[in-house]
């Protein structure tokens, strides 16, 4: 197996019995101690490395190559909170989509789109709070606005008032998100031109 850590070839290692994720912990001896390991690449498929499950129980010895990626935990949260801001966009967009929908009638439509755009959502306050962690930095558009509007929208979803959840939805939930985007954009310093087109 050659290993890698970023472009940097480590050599080439015997793996006889031992799994992918003993590899990976064997090797941290070569990662610079500032750093944290953010991908594992085998043979050309790269995983995040919080993804363990997907790859360090695998055998290491049918790996021929190995690369791990590294980041100091600063580079990597700016890293995820642009990643955030281009999710969130999307999600916006996706709440536009569900009040375009309830404004037509397709109210079972908008609500499957609903249900998958919240679990995003949820998704996104997870790694909003992951990323805090490790950079310290609290963004009050994230959960506070969207945690304040939950209740409502749910209530509204409830007794099937698609009217009012869609106008929930365009009027609160679509400028929260986008305003969260943004202010993760400002703390990872992607410029506004950089954000996508939703």
């Amino acid at each position: 197996m050659h290993v890698f850590i970023n472009d940097r070839e480590v050599g080439a290692l015997e793996a006889t019995s031992a799994t992918v994720g003993e590899m990976v912990e064997a090797l941290g001896v070569h990662v610079d101690p500032n750093e944290i390991v953010t991908h594992v690449e085998l043979d050309g498929v790269s995983f995040s490395a919080g993804e363990e499950e997907r790859w360090s129980r695998r055998a290491a010895s049918g790996v021929k190559r190995l690369t791990l990626a590294t980041a100091t935990p600063a580079a990597f949260a700016q890293a995820m909170r642009a990643e955030l801001a281009v999710a969130l966009d999307v999600i916006a967009a996706k709440v536009d989509l569900v009040v375009e929908r309830f404004g037509t009638g397709e109210d079972r439509d908008a609500n499957t789109l609903l249900a998958a755009l919240m679990e995003e959502l949820r998704l996104a306050l997870v790694l909003e709070q992951q990323v805090t962690t490790l950079d310290g930095v609290v963004v009050g558009e994230a959960a506070e606005p969207v945690a304040t509007l939950a209740p409502v929208l749910l209530e509204a979803q409830e007794r099937r008032r698609w009217s009012e959840l869609g106008a929930l939805l365009v009027s609160h939930l679509a400028p929260a998100l986008r305003a969260w985007s943004s202010a993760e954009r400002k703390v990872a310093g992607t410029p506004a031109e950089a954000s996508s087109v939703f």
